[in-house]
């Protein structure tokens, strides 16, 4: 006689599932891209040479192509520094804090698609601590990710992604934090483009203090680290005494 019961099938293992190939490929791919710009390693003078100031379409170029490439994980100082020489303090400026921004909300969006779901699933200890903290800090923790010098801009774009921080609050919080050193590093350009020794002196003092601010707040950050809750006091052993007879 037949049986209608059929057997339980096994619980997939989570290497398995769709979640954790999504985000082997985020994985692969921020470590692909990695490898290619140690590859190719593009300088300021080939990026320089990939558009005129004078070109009809420049700024539009300008913010398509960083953009690009900060998804490529191209470091945004070197942007800054190759708009400041092509466009001036002010456009340079601009034009690459606008592609900065954008490009880093297409490597977001690619990490939440690929990495969100199985980082809720599958994180947890000092990991899940620490992300709680930062979506819980919001904006101010998205602004001094952007500030601290030892956080790579471009991976962590992708890092953001596979986390609970809200787009709005993500876009706003890298506008807000890449500005200073965008600043810095435009009229770095421009002042190097133009001769303006006063200009690049300036500019020298703006990227030492953001280093050194930068790296004080990398020191209190760490010091505010999420810890490892405290073990609870082990149970005393010994019983309640009881009245002693009369």
């Amino acid at each position: 006689m037949r049986s209608d019961l059929t057997t339980p099938k096994a619980p997939r293992q989570w290497w398995r599932t769709g979640a954790a190939l999504r985000f082997g490929m985020l994985a692969l791919l921020v470590a692909t891209l990695s490898v290619v710009m140690l590859i190719i390693h593009p300088d300021k003078s080939s990026l320089t040479h990939a558009v005129g100031p004078d070109h009809p379409f420049g700024p539009a170029i300008a913010v398509i192509g960083a953009a690009l490439l900060t998804t490529a994980l191209v470091p945004r100082t070197l942007l800054a520094g190759v708009g400041g020489v092509l466009f001036g303090f002010a456009g340079g400026v601009l034009y690459i804090l606008a592609g900065v921004t954008l490009g880093a909300l297409i490597a977001y969006t690619i990490g939440r698609f690929l990495g969100r779901e199985f980082m809720a699933r599958h994180l947890s200890g000092r990991f899940l601590a620490v992300e709680q903290a930062v979506a819980n800090r919001g904006i101010v923790a998205v602004i001094i990710s952007r500030m601290i010098p030892f956080v790579p801009f471009c991976v962590a774009n992708y890092a953001f992604g596979t986390t609970r921080v809200r787009r709005s609050t993500f876009i706003t919080g890298t506008m807000l934090g890449a500005l200073p050193a965008t600043i810095a590093y435009a009229a770095l350009g421009s002042a190097t483009a133009r001769g303006d020794a006063l200009g690049m002196s300036l500019a020298g003092v703006m990227i030492a203090t953001l280093g050194v601010g930068g790296s004080i707040g990398t020191y209190l950050v760490w010091r505010r680290r999420p810890r490892k809750p405290k073990a609870a006091p082990a149970a005393l052993a010994a019983t309640p005494v009881s009245a002693a007879p009369a």
